[in-house]
């Protein structure tokens, strides 16, 4: 097979994981020895290369991740093993976020004496959460140190004297890194924390992966740089500037906020220091006060919906998304098709085979659990992000298309939608209906369809992959991100009872995930449909439980550092409480209105919406 006919190849990275890691590995020119250096031999790695081996799914992430590929970005279906180590570690990162440090210490121990005991990925994460356990409890320095230096030399053992040019890091292999150096500081650090900087921008990394790392590199550097007795000299805070800049523009693009209170104040020292100069004085000013209302702002966010300020740990870098145990998805999407495990495996297994895969009781061949997962409508790749492909131009384009809808730059997603239909195949039923139900948005938000037929089409995209006359009421569902986002536009065109049933399931399947603490983990669904709902019922004249919804959005967003959607809630929020006063009777406060308004013109500036940004100019002009 030709290498331009290989691109539309389904993305298997279970099943033919070995391929994918290979294509990535050639593609970015990566030599077998760097790859495994300080992971496996490589002989090892090679023979992985060539399907011979098994690898669990952390160390699938950790080569993944060290060439740049995300593992957070996609949808996970774990086999037996890979599930319990995955509910370990989300037990323990939950303890941690919550700062129970006793019951946290305690998960790790169990965890370290979980099978395989001696699995260098397993235990450089316990080394870490211990690390972050230590920070909590205030212990002394040199035993976080201790932790440090012994996570970190698992797989970078030549951390005193490596080089970086020549290495293959993941971003969490880079914390480790700078948390190493931090802890053993000496006269180098400020060069080291600009070695790491140059290492992150010029790597393979998508945008998404850099900013979680980059932003605090950039803190630890200036908060040395600003320390002590150093002298601060005019030519150096410029520079420091720049870089200071260029973390909080990452964050800008991806509308993330790890480490941004600290980065904003952290410029504001710095414009300080620079406006003694009274020639530069009213030149940076603009910038000055902007950071300083932004910091404001997020400050009192942080207030109001109880979620610390400054960032506590580093949890966040080893978040997965949408995780299941294929044995439960086997069971629940059967059993929303009204299927006997007989009728299932008709023709595919024996049914002791999928008794037995629904029990935890062992994992199913990789050809026949394909078979069975095609059959209930779902593709056999195991991590996915939406679309199936293993391009990852594809991916990229994805994401303008995203930014270029949500600015109304429709003339560019369509270049964009035609771009993509050269890089992903439509024979597979998730990129027919990722492409369906882009269409209809894009048809629907240009007025060219009805609401009518956009619920019709909007079907038309779920039938792709959820061949269901109608949504069931059972205690468990499985749905992909996508199928779930079909249903949620459907809404769109649906009328009186029929929209109401709709939204209640929608609401009833996410609270599934909030009594299991689970929302962190599908927030970017989450956070876009539970909006959505919002709206719908604020539209209805349900204002209180359309202002509870955005809020608690609005709390899981922040928590998770993503501010993309903060401004379209707090202006939610404010419509329905204005819409509230007026039905009341009640005088419209204008004070609060325009402090509002601002507050969500900042947030549509800081995550470059423009459209948005406009929208709240015209709406603090009518006031």
């Amino acid at each position: 097979m030709e290498d331009t006919d290989v691109l539309k190849v389904p993305l298997e990275l279970e099943q033919n994981f070995y391929i994918f890691l290979k294509r990535v590995r050639k593609e970015e020119n990566v030599y077998l020895e760097q790859l495994a250096e300080g992971l496996m031999t490589v002989s090892q790695l090679a023979r992985i290369e060539k399907g011979q081996r098994p690898i669990p799914k952390n160390m699938r992430d950790r080569l993944l991740g060290r060439l740049g590929v995300a593992s957070d970005l996609y949808e996970n279906l774990l086999n037996i093993e890979d599930y319990a180590a995955w509910e370990h570690q989300r037990n323990i990162l939950s303890a941690i976020e919550k700062q129970e440090t006793q019951k946290a210490h305690e998960l790790i121990i169990a965890y370290e004496k979980e099978a395989p005991i001696h699995d260098k990925i397993k235990q450089q994460f316990c080394l870490i959460m211990k690390a972050e356990v230590l920070k909590q409890q205030g212990t002394d320095q040199q035993e976080i140190a201790d932790c440090y230096e012994a996570a970190v030399k698992y797989t970078i053992p030549d951390v005193e004297n490596m080089c970086l040019k020549k290495k293959l890091l993941s971003i969490q292999e880079i914390n480790m890194v700078l948390e190493y150096e931090w802890y053993h500081k000496d006269e180098d650090f400020v060069k080291k924390c600009r070695d790491l900087m140059i290492f992150v921008e010029k790597s393979v990394y998508d945008n998404l992966s850099k900013v979680k790392v980059y932003p605090k590199i950039v803190y630890y550097y200036l908060q040395e740089i600003f320390s002590g007795q150093r002298k601060q000299i005019p030519e150096v805070l410029g520079e420091n500037l720049r870089i200071c800049n260029v973390a909080i523009e990452m964050l800008r693009d991806t509308g993330r906020a790890f480490f941004l209170i600290e980065l904003l104040e952290m410029k504001i020292r710095i414009l300080e220091c620079m406006e003694q100069n009274s020639e530069e004085e009213k030149e940076l000013q603009p910038e000055y006060h902007e950071s300083m209302e932004l910091a404001d702002l997020l400050k009192k966010l942080s207030v109001e919906y109880d979620v610390p300020a400054y960032m506590q740990d580093c949890t966040y870098l080893y978040q997965q998304r949408w995780v299941f145990y294929i044995g439960d998805v086997l069971r629940i999407r059967r059993e929303m098709y009204g299927l006997t495990q007989k009728e299932l495996c008709q023709g595919i297994c024996s049914v002791r085979t999928l008794r037995r895969a629904e029990k935890k009781e062992s994992n199913m061949q990789q050809e026949a659990l394909g078979a069975l997962l095609r059959k209930l409508g779902l593709s056999k790749e195991f991590q996915r992000a939406r679309l199936v492909t293993n391009d990852r131009e594809a991916l990229r384009i994805r994401d303008e298309i995203l930014i270029c809808r949500n600015n109304r730059n429709f003339n560019r997603c369509r270049e964009l939608l035609s771009q993509m239909r050269d890089k992903i195949s439509c024979e597979i039923p998730q990129n027919r209906q990722y492409l369906h139900e882009l269409e209809a948005t894009l048809d629907w938000m240009e007025k060219r369809i009805s609401k009518k037929e956009y619920a019709k089409r909007e079907e038309k995209a779920l039938q792709c992959t959820l061949n269901m006359k109608e949504l069931i009421d059972t205690k468990e569902l499985y749905f992909t991100e996508m199928e779930v986002c079909c249903i949620c536009n459907k809404i769109h065109g649906l009328e009186g009872i029929e929209k109401r049933e709709h939204i209640n399931f929608l609401l009833q399947f996410f609270a599934l995930y909030e009594k299991d603490d689970l929302l962190p983990g599908c927030i970017a669904i989450y956070e876009y449909v539970i909006r959505f709902v919002a709206s719908e019922l604020g539209n209805a004249r349900e204002y209180q439980v359309a202002i509870k919804l955005d809020k608690k959005v609005l709390r899981e967003d922040y928590a998770c550092r993503r501010v993309w959607l903060i401004g379209f809630l707090l202006y939610d929020i404010l419509w329905n409480e204005t819409e509230q006063c007026i039905k009341r009777e009640q005088p419209i406060d204008k004070e609060k209105m325009t402090d509002s308004l601002n507050q969500c013109k900042s947030l549509s500036h800081f995550c470059k919406q423009t459209f948005y940004e406009k929208f709240y100019d015209d709406k603090l002009r009518q006031l």
